[in-house]
């Protein structure tokens, strides 16, 4: 019987890690493509038009202070990783120049340019759109730094008073909080992924995600093990 048990539980593992690498597979293809399309299908000006109404969402969210530390920060990682880098100067604009070369090679790139012209230009507002994004992120999280600690003093304190009471062991609270977190985890990184059509709110997405996840830890501190 314990050989059988032991048998079963491993089966389970194995059957759950499997589930979980298919769930991230999935996640990463649909991350891929939804990053391809926007290369291949924004169109250029509409996409820096709807790049430049979101960072200017971002101001009358986080204050001026906190916006200008934004935009500083994400021109900086840009200019890094775009020009700094070399990709601007020896990929993307070679791959953007005209010609009137005759051979059948270079008529086809040349027919093909205005596709290129996307492209390129796409590759450069999508790096900025995510960088300023992570950055946002980043701000929103010193914000919420003082709601996080007071979360994380309460789940402690919360935890500590149940921990030697009587009553059932909340097996599935538990495991309600842990899939809320690993949705919240999923939808940020979908936030990075996907063009966002609608500024005004894209601009507290962070904010909210980090706002639940902190209650959520509270949540999970003050449910974990009970001592009786």
């Amino acid at each position: 019987m314990i050989y059988e048990n032991d048998s079963e539980d491993l089966y389970k593992d194995k059957s759950g890690e499997q589930n979980r690498k298919k769930e991230y597979s999935k996640l990463f293809i649909f991350i891929l493509f939804a990053l391809a399309a926007q290369i291949l299908a924004l169109n250029p000006t509409s996409f820096n038009r709807m790049l430049e109404n979101e960072v200017k969402a971002s101001y009358k969210a986080i204050g001026e202070k906190n916006w200008l530390n934004l935009t500083d920060a994400s021109y900086r990682h840009y200019n890094t990783i775009i020009v700094r880098s070399g990709f601007k100067q020896y990929f993307l604009d070679k791959v953007n120049r005209d010609t009137d070369d005759k051979n059948p090679l270079a008529r086809l790139t040349a027919k093909l340019l205005p596709l290129v012209k996307r492209v390129t230009n796409n590759i450069q507002t999508l790096t900025y759109q995510i960088l300023h994004r992570a950055n946002l992120l980043m701000i929103w999280l010193y914000i919420l730094v003082p709601f996080a600690l007071a979360q994380l003093v309460i789940g402690v304190y919360s935890w500590r008073i149940r921990a030697y009471t009587f009553g059932n062991k909340t097996k599935t609270r538990m495991l309600v909080i842990k899939k809320l977190t690993k949705g919240i985890l999923v939808g940020v990184i979908v936030y990075f992924a996907l063009p966002n059509f609608y500024p005004t709110a894209g601009a507290y997405i962070p904010f909210i995600a980090l706002l639940f996840a902190s209650f959520l830890t509270s949540r999970y501190i003050a449910t974990l093990q009970k001592h009786i």
